[in-house]
């Protein structure tokens, strides 16, 4: 159990200038290792309720380059090593390869906003989800709405137990994912152009 309390605010405008310039701090930290930083998660959703967290992924092409974590070390994030992965998804895309769950968790540095960081393979389902998931939930109000209230809900009843919290959610994102790969489907949906992507400028 978490000393800290799991607390959902409704959505603030000030998260989507957040979510940008965290993400161009991430690629500048990265460098040409990143090939597309985006702002994800319930944060990078208009109108919706979330944890006061900004949540960045990163793409690469190989998680196992030890560059990364220097790169990230050298910039004050703080990689959590035991958090190596996501739930796998049983009915998105054919698996692509070994790393297509496994991703490299970095938290902000110290005295910083609380800022996740979700470093995945580019290509992989598990950095194709995210995005999925984020522009789904931004284009059917619906499936927005639920959520919200699905979290505002869940926080009143496990507001002092993370895992419960995380636990109970699960099912309800794979879900939500299961919805999103339909929308995908009937949209002919692709991964938009990234928030930032580093350019070199020397």
């Amino acid at each position: 159990m978490s000393s800290e309390q799991i607390d959902i605010a409704p959505y603030q405008d000030r998260w989507a200038g957040e979510g940008l310039d965290q993400a161009e701090v991430v690629a500048t930290a990265l460098g040409e290792l990143a090939v597309r930083v985006d702002h994800v998660g319930s944060t990078a959703v208009p109108g919706l309720a979330a944890k006061d967290v900004i949540d960045i992924q990163a793409q690469v092409m190989r998680l196992d380059s030890p560059e990364i974590e220097r790169a990230m070390a050298a910039a004050g994030y703080q990689l959590r090593p035991h958090n190596t992965g996501d739930p796998q998804n049983p009915d998105s895309e054919p698996m692509l390869g070994d790393d297509d769950w496994r991703k490299l968790y970095f938290r902000e540095p110290v005295g910083s906003r609380r800022i996740h960081i979700h470093v995945r393979r580019n290509g992989a389902a598990g950095a194709r989800n995210t995005l999925l998931l984020r522009d789904f939930l931004r284009a059917d109000s619906a499936a927005r709405r639920d959520y919200g209230d699905f979290k505002w809900a869940l926080a009143d009843r496990t507001r002092d137990d993370r895992a419960a919290y995380a636990a109970i959610k699960r099912p309800f994102i794979l879900t939500a994912q299961r919805a999103a790969v339909a929308w995908a489907r009937r949209t002919r949906w692709v991964p938009p152009a990234p928030d930032v992507y580093w350019t070199r400028t020397q």
